[in-house]
């Protein structure tokens, strides 16, 4: 069969409504996230809830921009934000048509707090998709500039990120022996190994009803008669714990596995909520485990699709392949991103089983009203902010001091992601730039790099003035019968130390030449070339400014120590527009020995 050509669109075609009065429902690219945004509980009037409603729709559709549920959610907050302003300090507005530029202004300005930026972007992107609000309108609003700050979240430290990570294992690893504990009862009472027991057993009771949260999805919920009996028997043996996390993970745990994923593979938050279980190995069973995920990130445009290896080697082992430490191990470890990525498989299972769902990352949780019903959450769970929520799960590691829990409190996705790309300085699902932009905020890295800067500055100062050769006559006013070469006189010029022969030099060279005699006639054309020198250090790379123009600016200052600074002084007010241009020559290489 053959097939057709690709082809766009009719002009005319426009997505399928979402939008049912004031109530717009997100579905996500991939088709696994939906949820319905309702905008008749914000403030102020039906035409502009309404406007916003629109706006909203065509920002999260198949043409917008918004195309994951934190992104759609941020629009809502910022479209919330919108209408409680308007209500409180334009009542009379019934509509967004109605907004004039001034009120476009004073809206934006009220972004700063205490919403944050994220109302500013918000809004502005729902301004842009809403069909009713004017062009001045719009402009007013992105016209207004909130001052920006130069401090950015600095990566973590290796005892912060130390802290971090143990954390987060242990909670992995008491998630993965309650599982594998009551998955094996399971297993035990399908094979007859409870039948022994009475049946008013507690354990045979716990492990009947997990056989059955096993099959259903759900726990037993008759009321009364046998099977509420068990059920009973079944939570006194749990110890009061919900059943079906004796055999699913908890929201609290697959945020764990999402902290030690970030950690270990510098993979953002919104990339790792919608990692999918794979289905391609990259290894044998007896070399160190490699796997490739597909991931997406939308906002990379056409390279939103990306593949990510997952491997069982940490960057620094790396080079170390195959050299005491045995394949099994590195499979299986926590602090291998190959590892807990399959752990976390591993884990899931049962309820991707359930679901019918291929996300990596699935766990149950019960409703808000903490009533017992089945619930599967997908990613890594939204409530991982809540300070509330931190400290529940992490409860067992808070020891009371401040600076402990704080850290482990204020977990960032964002930090550990900077974490590791300051460790390995390679793009993770970003370009070059984009890296060195991360870099180049990092004050570790700032200070690494300064650290560079000042040996190699201070090497290259070293070798120019040793070898400097130029003898300074500072006292000395000579009659000027020596043969001038810009920054000096050159007391030989037809026998050049070098070869022996008619000097063909750069006029720079003199610095370093025994021939070359400085006088205080030379000292303002001296003084410009200093200057100069020390103005192209913020015009080209650093680097190449050290190899080319930090020895010559040293042995400069040098000699400018041998002079008085009356002397510099008179040089300094000797200068002409003359010896300007003498250097322009001078730096641009036109005056070279001939």
């Amino acid at each position: 069969m053959t097939g057709r050509p690709a082809a766009q669109p009719d002009p005319s075609w426009r997505p399928v409504s979402r939008r049912r009065g004031l109530i717009v429902t997100f579905v996500s690219e991939d088709g696994t996230q939906r949820k319905d945004f309702d905008f008749g509980s914000m403030p102020g009037t039906h035409g502009i809830r309404h406007d916003f409603a629109v706006a909203f729709e065509d920002a999260t559709g198949v043409l917008g921009s918004s195309k994951r549920l934190r992104g759609a959610g941020a629009l809502w907050q910022a479209a919330r934000h919108g209408c409680c302003w308007l209500a409180d300090n334009r009542p009379g507005i019934r509509g967004l048509a109605e907004m004039s530029a001034a009120d476009a202004r004073l809206l934006a300005l009220s972004c700063r707090v205490p919403s944050g930026p994220g109302s500013l972007h918000g809004l502005k992107t729902l301004l842009r998709c809403s069909p009713v609000v004017s062009q001045p309108t719009r402009q007013a609003f992105t016209r207004v500039r909130h001052p920006k700050t130069n401090t950015a979240r600095q990566p973590y430290s290796a005892d912060e990120l130390r802290r971090i990570t143990v954390v987060a294992r242990g909670m992995v690893r008491r998630a993965r022996t309650r599982l594998e504990t009551h998955w094996a009862m399971v297993a035990d009472y399908r094979g007859g190994r409870f039948d022994h027991l009475p049946r008013a057993d507690p354990r045979r009771s716990l492990a009947e009803a997990l056989d059955h949260c096993a099959r259903e999805g759900d726990f037993p919920r008759t009321a009364s008669g046998a099977r509420a009996f068990v059920t009973r028997r079944a939570v006194t043996a749990a110890g009061g714990c919900r059943l079906m996390s004796l055999l699913h993970l908890t929201p609290g745990e697959a945020w764990a596995f999402g902290v030690l994923l970030a950690a270990l593979t510098g993979l953002n938050l919104s990339t790792l909520d919608s990692l999918a279980a794979p289905h391609r190995h990259a290894s044998s069973p007896a070399e160190p485990g490699i796997v490739f995920v597909g991931a997406d990130k939308p906002r990379r445009g056409r390279r939103s699709v990306m593949t990510v290896p997952v491997t069982a080697l940490r960057p620094e082992l790396r080079p170390l392949a195959g050299q005491d430490r045995r394949t099994a191990v590195a499979n299986t470890s926590l602090t291998t991103a190959y590892g807990v990525f399959m752990s976390l498989l591993e884990l899931t299972d049962p309820a991707r089983t359930l679901t019918g769902n291929q996300q990596a990352f699935i766990y149950y949780s019960a409703q808000p009203d903490h009533c017992e019903q089945k619930l599967f959450g997908y990613g890594i769970s939204s409530t991982a902010s809540g300070f509330d929520a931190r400290r529940r799960w992490m409860t067992p590691w808070l020891t009371g001091d401040p600076g402990h829990d704080e850290l482990l409190l204020g977990i960032s996705m964002d930090r550990l992601r900077k974490t590791y790309l300051e460790q390995v300085r390679q793009p993770i699902a970003h370009t070059p730039a984009t890296l060195a932009g991360y870099l180049g905020r990092m004050e570790s890295v700032r200070n690494e790099g300064f650290q560079i800067v000042r040996e190699a500055l201070d090497a290259q100062v070293t070798q120019a003035l040793a070898r400097r050769a130029m003898t300074t006559h500072p006292d000395n006013q000579d009659d000027g019968s020596g043969r001038d070469a810009v920054l000096g006189a050159c007391a030989d010029f037809d026998h050049s130390p070098v070869d022996g022969k008619r000097c063909r030099q750069s006029f720079m060279t003199c610095l370093d030449c025994s021939n070359a005699r400085a006088f205080p006639r030379h000292l303002p054309v001296q003084l410009v070339v200093a200057d100069r020198l020390r103005e192209l250090r913020t015009q080209m790379p650093l680097g190449q400014w050290i190899a080319d123009h930090a020895g010559p600016l040293a042995q400069l200052d040098d000699i400018f120590t041998e002079y008085e600074q009356a002397q510099l002084r008179a040089a300094r007010a000797e200068i002409t527009d003359g010896d300007h241009r003498k250097v322009d020559l001078l730096l641009a290489g036109h005056l070279e020995a001939s």
